[in-house]
């Protein structure tokens, strides 16, 4: 503001009409520039070295394949919103989310989401947009599958002074702490550069056509990155995927998961397996049983509602807790009553005979709550 007293003070001896001309676009300038970004609950956030840095894409527009329910912005920022309000819900830490976006319309759609929340739940919460970027000469990738799903391909490269973040989808649903998900860097080897969970279904099928990990392959909604270690594979990162395109374009189905898989299946030794529990989708449990040992044992910790199974109507096991999780207000509700309204709704989806393949898992609900439920009783006895 000192820069606007002293041209303030000068006025009188600007003469001419040029010369008020001058200082008033200087004054607008210099207004502009002192604009804070579009961050509602974020500012300077205090120490960001201690924030959780999750990374989020949000892409307007239709890719090459999916439905347009698929493509449907509406949907993809009410899952969103689903998610950051679990992930708030659940976590002592602060988070922050770095939102790689096609537009600052779209961003503040999201950020938007979350003004109306108390003042206490805001605060767990940073919001920075960042710019999609494909190197010119891979253009032809933004659209590959959906819009932008090959954007975090690019990401290590986006990034250059960031250490360690996690990609995740929009349609996950935190069933416990986010600062657990994150604290599997800490079990990272020196050799480990990224984590994701087993698929357990269609690479083992005669759909896949690309080589993949391990024995069921990697699904990729959740990404843990170790951003400086994925720099310094030999020749690059991207010059690593990319030849990882370039030699199975004709055969890649599913963009930059099947890239993922092609990578990590010529190098296991540098991929942590997430237990499964941490990515459970609709595929785990509507397939003849339960294909997740770890989420019967433990409880579902991450609800992730691939293949629209959020809102699709044809799985409502799941679609129950998303549309649970969607009528709960932060400060209004307890997270006891949550629980209680979850549990209401999966009965009634048996009651009532909705549709659902996962309904006919032998304790499928406590599958689904096991890890909340363990939650709830911490806080009864801390």
């Amino acid at each position: 503001m000192g820069v606007i007293n002293l041209l303030k003070s000068k006025t009188k001896y600007l003469k001419s009409s040029q010369a008020v001309f001058i200082y008033v676009a200087l004054l607008y300038l210099l207004f502009m520039f002192n604009q804070t970004k579009f961050v509602p609950g974020g500012g300077n956030g205090g120490n960001s070295k201690k924030d959780l840095k999750f990374l989020l894409i949000l892409c307007g527009g239709t890719g090459t394949q999916g439905s347009k329910q698929a493509s449907d912005l509406g949907r993809q920022i009410r899952q969103a919103e689903v998610m950051l309000k679990s992930a708030v819900l659940f976590t002592k830490k602060r988070l922050h989310f770095h939102v790689i976006a096609d537009s600052k319309k779209l961003f503040g759609r999201l950020v938007n989401r979350t003004t109306g929340w108390p003042e206490g739940f805001k605060k767990k919460i940073r919001f920075t947009m960042h710019d999609v970027w494909y190197p010119e000469e891979r253009e032809d990738m933004r659209s590959m599958f959906r819009v932008c799903a090959t954007e975090r391909l690019f990401v290590p490269d986006m990034f250059p002074s960031m250490d360690k973040a996690i990609y995740i989808d929009t349609d996950l649903i935190f069933m416990r702490p986010p600062e657990d998900l994150w604290s599997f860097f800490d079990d990272f080897s020196s050799s480990h550069i990224a984590a994701m969970a087993p698929c357990m279904y269609h690479y083992g099928s005669e759909r896949n056509k690309v080589p993949y990990y391990g024995e069921t392959g990697l699904n990729a909604g959740i990404m843990h990155m170790h951003l400086d270690r994925m720099r310094d594979i030999p020749d690059g990162w991207i010059g690593a995927t990319m030849a990882m395109h370039d030699k199975y374009k004709k055969r890649i189905k599913l963009a930059d998961q099947d890239i993922l898989n092609i990578l990590f299946s010529f190098y296991p030794e540098k991929l942590y397996e997430l237990p499964c529990e941490w990515n459970y989708r609709v595929w785990l449990c509507s397939q003849g049983g339960n294909k997740c040992p770890g989420a019967e044992e433990n409880g579902v910790s991450i609800l992730h509602g691939n293949a629209l199974a959020f809102v699709k109507g044809n799985e409502m096991k799941i679609q129950t807790v998303f549309e649970a999780f969607e009528q709960f207000q932060l400060g209004v509700d307890s997270i006891e009553q949550l629980h209680t309204q979850i549990v209401a709704g999966l009965g009634k989806v048996d009651r009532e005979d909705l549709p659902s393949k996962c309904k006919a898992v032998p304790g499928i609900d406590k599958i689904l709550l096991g890890e909340m439920e363990k939650h709830l009783q911490q806080r009864k006895n801390p």
